[in-house]
């Protein structure tokens, strides 16, 4: 990576503490910077099947592979950038406008994810293409992505 270059992966590490068994937390706004208004969880996944191929416009994300593993794929438009999560003390940072996919989740897999935004289907890009075609008209309007 290029020096000074800002990374599209950013991980949130939260607490683990041992009483009897092992419990990780985070609160706002200590570990989540934002209010979460929506938790949901993906398990059971398919093998082999990929998850995710959107962007949300607004939302932003934390991801816990809380069991099993996941390889995340983000883009920006201009970078491209791939992490395995496998340690629940690990939340991946997803912010608005980031293109992202879930590959190779074992079939025992559970990815948690806390959102800053209710569900809102207007809220998702799920076409690449649509998605570059944006990015490029926000860089024409605002000089920047």
């Amino acid at each position: 990576m290029a020096k000074n270059k800002k990374s599209l992966i950013h991980i949130i590490k939260v607490p683990k503490i041992y009483d009897d068994a092992f419990l990780c937390f985070a609160q706002y706004p200590d570990q989540i910077p934002f209010e979460i208004k929506r938790i949901y969880y993906i398990f059971s996944a398919l093998p082999g099947l990929p998850r995710g191929k959107h962007v949300h416009k607004t939302t932003r994300q934390i991801l816990f592979c809380i069991k099993g593993k996941v390889r995340m794929v983000v883009d920006d438009g201009k970078d491209r950038e791939e992490i395995v999560l496998t340690n629940p003390e690990d939340g991946m940072m997803l912010e608005p406008m980031v293109w992202h996919e879930m590959l190779d989740m074992d079939k025992n897999t559970i990815l948690l994810v806390l959102a800053s935004k209710i569900f809102d289907p207007g809220d998702y890009i799920r076409d690449y293409e649509q998605f570059r075609y944006m990015l490029k008209k926000r860089v024409k309007t605002h000089g920047k992505v």
